[in-house]
């Protein structure tokens, strides 16, 4: 078969963020073999923030925000199986066979399969209109439907769905957002951090219904009717799901590698089989800094481990033990997410949400494990570092530096 002949190399299945960087970074690196990057999509590696935000806002259809250069690949000697889809493993004749029939011998494999999609079995009646957002052409297809005047049901107040609430705002739409949980991004940040971003898109004019559902859909001409659990109905134009994602792990797991809510890796990224590594959001690893295993699903995880199999192929070992990172952009807010939050109340905070460059810090025994910034990102970076080497807060050189305790200067500010 194709490709089973040659000399072995790296194949690395999944031409997403991670896969690309991992690419890139063999290179850089040092290894001179063979690197084949499989992709199931007919595009080269490109960034996936901007799909939920420029794509759909900008005046004119931006191009692809690629990795690199077309080029750029080919000068690094880097070959891309496009619209081509692994099917298997065969780890005792170290070989990937596609979807074609053909295979690529591996030296080693790279697994960034990334996530697909969660559903709503609620929504399956009307599954042919129902909008998901992972590819470049999933935002171009959005844009598209998006249109002043239009009706959009957004599922999920997670960072897709409030992130598209506001370009959906900006391009005139008129915007609900569903959510199950009683906040907006219960999971990333205290309540009331959650109180006061929901009222940024309220006061948008977007219409946000915590602890409700689909409960059925159905067709009504152009429009899709749904039902929700408290007996509500409503008619959209579009209709958006962005609730997560599921790890793409079939194919570990049909490899017989270990497998727990994604591909199980140690440090250095490799997975059960030495020879087999993954990285990004189908990655589940051990974080000694926080003493707990996790799979991320962040732009800053594919990145970073990307570097780290790459440099651990390379001979160059490197254990991944950072610090997550998160960031939305809302209308005109950067907010920003180091460490763990959680839904503990903040130790000390710089001014109060809804001042230009306000800041929170989070803190476990005077140990600093989380922080939350608006329009501070060079404060975010220092508390990263301040996290990762364990650093403490100082509660008077805090004060110097214009902190107070959580709520002790404004009395009111439990009340948000």
């Amino acid at each position: 078969m194709a490709g089973l002949g040659r000399t072995a190399g790296v194949v690395i299945v999944g031409a997403g963020h991670g896969g690309g960087r991992t690419a890139e970074r063999l290179r850089h690196g040092g290894f001179v073999g063979p690197i084949d990057v499989i992709g199931i999509e007919h595009e080269l590696p490109y960034e996936r923030p901007p799909l939920s935000k420029s794509v759909l806002t900008a005046a004119e259809v931006p191009a692809n925000a690629y990795l690199l250069p077309p080029a750029r690949w080919s000068e690094l000697g880097v070959r891309f199986h496009l619209g081509a889809e692994a099917t298997s493993i065969d780890r005792q004749a170290k070989a990937v066979m596609l979807a074609d029939g053909n295979g690529l011998s591996y030296r080693k494999l790279v697994l960034a399969t990334g996530l697909s999609p969660r559903r709503i079995e609620s929504l399956e009646p009307v599954a042919d209109r129902v909008a998901y957002l992972r590819s470049f052409q999933d935002a171009l297809d959005l844009r598209d439907r998006i249109l002043p005047g239009s009706s959009v049901v957004l599922v999920g107040a997670g960072l897709i769905g409030l992130e598209v609430a506001a370009s959906a705002v900006k391009r005139g739409a008129t915007v609900t957002v569903l959510e199950t949980a009683d906040r907006p991004l219960s999971r990333l940040l205290p309540p009331y951090m959650s109180q006061w971003l929901a009222g940024v898109h309220r006061q948008a004019g977007v219409r946000i219904l915590c602890g409700r559902q689909v409960a059925a859909s159905e067709p009504l001409g152009g429009k899709t009717l749904l039902r929700l659990n408290d007996g509500t109905q409503i008619e959209a134009d579009v209709v958006l799901v962005g609730i997560g994602g599921t790890p793409n792990d079939q194919l570990a797991r049909d490899a017989g590698l270990d497998v727990d809510n994604g591909i199980v890796v140690n440090e250095f990224g490799q997975t059960s089989d030495p020879d087999i590594f993954a990285a990004g959001d189908v990655a589940s690893h051990e974080n000694r800094l926080f003493g707990r295993r996790w799979r991320l699903e962040s732009w800053k995880n594919a990145e970073d481990q990307g570097g780290i199999v790459a440099a651990q192929i390379c001979g160059t070992p490197a254990s991944y033990d950072e610090v997550p990172w998160f960031w939305t952009d809302q209308y005109d807010l950067n907010i920003q997410i180091a460490g763990i939050p959680g839904d503990r109340e903040p130790a000390y905070e710089r001014g109060r949400p809804g001042d230009r460059t306000y800041l929170a810090y989070f803190a476990d025994a005077e140990r600093l494990v989380g922080a939350i910034g608006v329009a501070c990102g060079r404060d975010i970076r220092i508390a990263r570092e301040t996290i990762r080497t364990g650093g403490r807060l100082n509660p008077a050189e805090l004060a110097g530096k214009g902190f107070a305790a959580f709520g002790a200067a404004q009395p009111e500010r439990l009340a948000l």
